[in-house]
């Protein structure tokens, strides 16, 4: 029951976003999204997870870059090992959206995570390039 009450409010920020567009969600929703990664209650930080997944494909590669995935890399280094299964989930489904060019920026980043995970994407670009050719 509770997750499904969660589901459906991450599910209303994505409509929203769709409705009133990228930079309206970006003055009104986004940043209370982002603010909930540092709850303390893990579900909330879960939530936060759920909302990007279903937020960047409507928000573009370019606040995907530069708001979600800092975001997303800061909860890669959650004490709950189900949060950190998410961001793993995330990472692989934010693929298509994130433009390369983002994640060569990001590969040079000052933190060390982000430099990981924006590696780590670049490495499963290139592998499934190579699986096509």
């Amino acid at each position: 029951m509770v997750y499904s009450i969660r589901e459906a409010a991450a599910n209303n920020l994505k409509r929203f976003a769709e409705e009133f567009g990228p930079e309206w969600a970006m003055q009104h929703l986004v940043p209370q999204v982002l603010d909930m990664v540092t709850n303390p209650h893990y579900l909330h930080r879960m939530m936060v997870l759920r909302a990007i997944s279903l937020m960047a494909p409507v928000m573009g590669s370019e606040i995907t870059c530069s708001k979600f995935l800092p975001v997303v890399a800061e909860a890669s280094k959650d004490r709950v090992p189900n949060v950190k299964f998410n961001v793993a989930k995330l990472l692989q489904s934010l693929i298509p959206i994130v433009d390369q060019s983002c994640l060569v920026d990001l590969s040079e980043d000052p933190d060390v995570d982000v430099r990981y995970f924006a590696n780590q994407a670049l490495r499963s670009i290139d592998d499934a390039a190579a699986a096509q050719s």
